[in-house]
């Protein structure tokens, strides 16, 4: 199975998610990368993945709404082969608006801390992470994007299970869903979802960097 640890910056990250955004942004706020840990288990009699393939489209879905996440996924079939019932588990920071509450919940030990660290890789990135930082919200279009590949036919139900089991732990608003899912057989149609999703503001330096 794929090992991944993710090195990147979250701050040049951020920055080439929002350049491929549209326009119409919202006034800033002030916001903090939040750290959580929870499973997601994918269900169908229709499409089926393998270990690997359904942790790059996850990871690929949460970097578009602007998260950052590593994603490993368990079933006896990993390495076999389409897996049946797999159970993705999910560590990712994403940015939520420094509210009191969310202030004192990043402060509460060093738990939040450990899995910020492994999640951004360095020890000293999850310090920086716990700063306040400018953002706003953003219109995004699920599965239609210039940096990133578009998500297939096959993948209706998956994107319906993230909107319905992942997005609500995350600063997401879904506008609009263009993903009919078939009752009986796979869907024809790749799957797209409009969705208003908090996403920091580069610095100026980073602009520059784009």
């Amino acid at each position: 199975m794929r090992v991944k640890t993710l090195v990147s910056s979250f701050v040049l990250g951020a920055w080439v998610l929002a350049g491929s955004m549209p326009a119409g942004a919202t006034e800033e706020v002030q916001a903090v990368w939040k750290p959580q840990e929870f499973s997601f288990q994918f269900q169908s009699f229709n499409v089926f993945y393998s270990c690997e393939s359904l942790e790059a489209k996850l990871e690929q879905i949460l970097k578009q709404v602007g998260a950052q996440a590593v994603v490993r996924v368990r079933s006896p079939d990993c390495g076999h082969g389409p897996a049946r019932m797999p159970r993705a588990d999910i560590q990712l920071l994403s940015p939520v608006e420094a509210t009191p509450d969310a202030l004192a919940e990043l402060k509460q030990g060093e738990s939040k801390r450990d899995l910020a660290a492994r999640v951004a890789g360095k020890s000293a990135e999850a310090q920086e992470l716990e700063k306040p930082f400018a953002a706003r919200w953003q219109r995004v279009n699920i599965g239609k994007s210039r940096t990133m590949p578009s998500l297939e036919s096959g993948d209706c139900e998956l994107l319906d299970q993230v909107r319905r089991k992942i997005f609500p732990k995350l600063a997401i608003r879904v506008v609009e869903s263009n993903s009919p899912c078939p009752t009986n057989s796979p869907s024809l149609t790749r799957p797209t979802m409009v969705v208003d999703a908090l996403t920091r503001v580069p610095e100026p330096d980073e602009a520059d960097k784009k």
